[in-house]
């Protein structure tokens, strides 16, 4: 195929990936099915769990006042009716998980979770943060969740925007007390508020736990890398958008992306569009680094970038803001994170001229204080308070003792107390949990580990640095 061709095949590839694009993200479009899924609930002969299927697809699609209304009054009997079992028992909305790939079926024990109190005497509860959507399903598939819940207020985090809501049906009717869900965007807040009493939604998003030590920013005048953009390498990223801007940006640049392997496209993949878009840059790729790597990267960066059209919380928004680097967004983004980009922090671009856009974003990085906003905001010291203060009240409010706060926790790529000796302080309740419920959690060994734990199916060796551990230098070739 000739170079002509292969531009005319890109072109016309890219208009379609646009219509698709907009078509998934029509807010008209889904009112419409999600009215269709309501009116699908209601037909003749239904059964409980089709009709609750339906109501909870309809959960993601519908934001109207009065359909949400009506919604909730068709939801009621299986949240807290005589029908509170019919998720769990005909597995309403498990496909996913429970399927031939889905993530059950690779692990039993609980990741990305941590005890952050253990159970007191007098029927004190612990807290179990427990986040994605498949750990809560583990709790429900695997364990005898209703006893783990009169041991522990479970805290989870949601993935994506809006989530799932067949996970959260699960829990209904196994305890008097919610499950406490941090959201991936602030809008969901009303429309997983139609899940209580099952759920208690937090204005918290997994993005709220950077720790500001994970941190040592350059000075902006010493930095090297112009533009940092780190994502998977999934299409749903949205590189060509990046590689659209940089055709009209000096080639000296020295731009950096960071990704991990996404179905059916990877590094390769990537240079390959770059290539056909014109990017004149010498893009530098790393796959699969570590967290502390990533870190090191984001100190280094002038400006970061997102262009993802819709997503969960975005972390890495959150991270570079702690690095001190300004970011640019997209203004049509449907992404948590979004909420953070102001004067301080950084700019949302349009579609049209994106490179004239970005160029002067990093003209005028030098004029933003995004690590100044982020600890003042979004830090996890903050952050654990917060949840610690929703806790608290509940428990009060309920009737319930509170002697004992929260141990602190961050994120880096998972959660992890803030404090090193609170892991050994609560070693004991991580041991009951074990041994009382069954339950274990199970360790992120570290990005190369993992990658190669799927790769081989081996037990992965813990990763040859800690996140504590100060930045390696990094060497393209050696990646």
């Amino acid at each position: 195929m000739s170079k002509a061709m292969q531009r005319l095949h890109g072109t016309l590839t890219r208009i379609q990936e646009r219509a698709h694009e907009e078509l998934t993200n029509n807010a008209a479009l889904s009112e419409l099915v999600g009215h269709a899924l309501l009116a699908q609930s209601g037909l003749p002969f239904t059964s409980h769990a089709e009709r609750l299927s339906a109501l909870l697809k309809a959960c993601r699609r519908t934001r109207l006042g009065p359909t949400r209304n009506l919604l909730r009054q068709q939801l009621e009997p299986f949240l807290v009716g005589d029908l509170t079992d019919v998720g769990r028992t005909h597995q309403v909305g498990w496909e996913q998980y429970c399927g031939p790939s889905g993530e059950l079926r690779q692990c039993r024990a609980l990741m990305t979770s941590l005890v952050l109190k253990a159970p007191r005497p007098g029927g004190e509860k612990g807290v179990l943060y427990c986040s994605f959507e498949s750990n809560w399903m583990r709790l429900v598939a695997y364990y005898d969740a209703r006893a783990i819940l009169d041991d522990y207020y479970l805290v989870g985090a949601s993935s994506w925007s809006p989530t799932d809501f067949g996970c959260m049906a699960a829990f209904a009717g196994l305890s008097r007390d919610p499950i406490f869900l941090g959201v991936s965007n602030l809008a969901d807040m009303e429309q997983i508020g139609i899940m209580r009493p099952v759920v208690e939604p937090l204005p918290i998003l997994a993005s709220d736990w950077a720790h500001p030590d994970h941190f040592s920013p350059k000075p902006q005048r010493e930095r090297t890398i112009d533009i940092l953009m780190i994502a998977t390498w999934s299409k749903l990223k949205r590189h060509r958008l990046l590689f659209e801007a940089l055709r009209d940006m000096p080639r000296h640049l020295r731009v950096v992306l960071v990704g991990r392997n996404a179905p059916g496209r990877t590094e390769k993949e990537v240079r390959a569009e770059a290539r056909e878009m014109g990017v004149p840059q010498d893009l530098e790729l790393h796959t699969n680094l570590e967290i502390w790597e990533v870190a090191a990267l984001q100190c280094d960066a002038k400006i970061s970038t997102i262009f993802t059209r819709r997503e969960g919380s975005c972390v890495a928004v959150a991270e570079s803001l702690m690095a001190d680097t300004p970011v640019a967004m997209m203004e049509e983004a449907h992404i948590g994170s979004k909420s953070y980009i102001n004067p301080q922090t950084g700019v949302l671009l349009g579609r049209q001229h994106l490179g004239m856009q970005l160029e002067q974003f990093l003209a005028e990085r030098e004029q933003y204080t995004p690590r100044k906003w982020a600890i003042e905001n979004i830090s996890c010291m903050r952050t654990s308070a917060r949840l610690n203060a929703a806790l608290r009240d509940w428990a009060l409010r309920t009737g319930r003792p509170w002697t004992e706060d929260i141990a602190p926790l961050c994120w880096r790529y998972v959660p992890a107390y803030v404090n090193p000796a609170d892991e050994e302080r609560l070693r004991p309740a991580v041991e009951q949990l074990l041994h009382r419920h069954g339950v274990e959690i199970k360790k992120f060994p570290g990005e190369r580990a993992s990658l190669a734990m799927k790769d081989t199916g081996a037990s992965p060796r813990p990763a040859e640095a800690s996140p504590e551990s100060p930045p390696r230098p990094l060497s393209v070739a050696a990646l």
